[in-house]
């Protein structure tokens, strides 16, 4: 049960002399006991000529529910009272308060009191902290409205407040069909005209297929290959780039990145050991530019090149996906 307890006064009395200054002031509630009865309240007040506007807080502490009335008065030096200012006071009483035992949701349309999803179940006069996950599978794209209300033991429900909830619907992903490349400091020919490769089983993630994107034969230290997907929807991914490291031979090859070829120059065949078990792309051209080998391993391989002329041939090797390794192997 609770109800108001005190309540603030403005005193609004002075003196009927001027050169008399307010040295007490008294109040009583519903039953004036007389000027200065010691059954009154005291107020206690600095001596002043004029005390309109002060305010006093007043204890109305046991009143019964109702109207209820406030006299107050000031008493100046020359043991004079003032006037008495009457104030009525109404006491309320708020019946008990009853716990929060449901707390519902919908969306959009209300299925009126009770015919919404339930969000807690409990017992508790505050629900404040709460938290749920709404169900929305039901909402239509675009700005939606979730309502919320409560209801108590005895059967009442609070207000019903509302928040927006915008749902969006993402793009349909196409999937990667090609990949087509270029070289810098070349220029860019425009999509969809650079040097092409179609993916055999286009997909949304394609990173190994990146690692097998088109490397020209004039590739060297200091271009770059930029790279790009094309997808079913028509849309080209961002251009992304791959570095040739710089010129090197076989035992700087081996030195750096820790993949051996041997031997250099060679008669009909040379090995590649990876330094590792992750795949390594090994891309060979001929002194006339064309390509004749390309193949990834993850083991050591034996590359047979007798039926071949002999000559310079360019060897690219790709581990990393932003980094080429080029080196020549001499054929005699």
């Amino acid at each position: 049960m609770q109800r108001a307890t005190t309540w603030l006064g403005a005193l609004a009395v002075f003196s009927s002399a001027q050169a008399q200054n307010i040295i007490a002031g008294e109040y009583w509630i519903d039953q004036d006991n007389g000027f200065g009865s010691p059954l009154n309240h005291a107020l206690a007040i600095t001596p002043t000529s004029n005390v309109t506007d002060t305010t006093y807080t007043v204890d109305l502490t046991g009143l019964a529910p109702g109207t209820h009335t406030i006299g107050i008065r000031t008493l100046d030096d020359s043991a004079r009272w003032s006037l008495t200012n009457f104030t009525p006071v109404l006491i309320t009483e708020l019946p008990p308060l009853s716990n929060i035992v449901q707390v519902e949701y919908f969306l959009n349309q209300d299925p009126y009191f009770g015919g919404g999803d339930t969000a807690w179940l409990g017992s508790d006069p505050d629900t404040a902290g709460i938290s749920f996950t709404a169900d929305l599978s039901n909402a239509v794209p675009g700005t939606n409205t979730l309502f919320i209300r409560s209801r108590t033991a005895d059967g009442k429900w609070s207000l019903t407040n509302h928040t927006p909830v915008l749902i969006t619907v993402p793009d349909t992903a196409g999937v990667i069909d090609r990949i087509e490349t270029f070289v810098l400091p070349g220029p860019d020919p425009g999509f969809g005209s650079a040097d092409q490769y179609v993916v055999p089983s286009p997909g949304t993630d394609l990173m190994n297929e990146l690692f097998n994107a088109p490397v020209p034969v004039d590739f060297v230290p200091g271009d770059t290959l930029m790279i790009r997907s094309h997808d079913s929807r028509g849309s080209w991914s961002l251009t992304n780039h791959v570095q040739v490291s710089e010129w090197t031979d076989v035992e700087h090859l081996a030195n750096s990145t820790g993949i051996s070829v041997f031997p250099n120059p060679f008669t009909d065949a040379f090995t590649v050991q990876p330094a590792d078990a992750q795949p390594l792309r090994v891309i060979l051209y001929d002194p006339q530019g064309k390509l004749v080998h390309d193949e990834v391993l993850t083991t050591s391989k034996r590359i047979d090149l007798s039926g071949l002329s002999n000559g310079a041939y360019t060897v690219f090797f790709w581990k990393d996906l932003e980094r080429i390794h080029r080196v020549t192997l001499i054929k005699q």
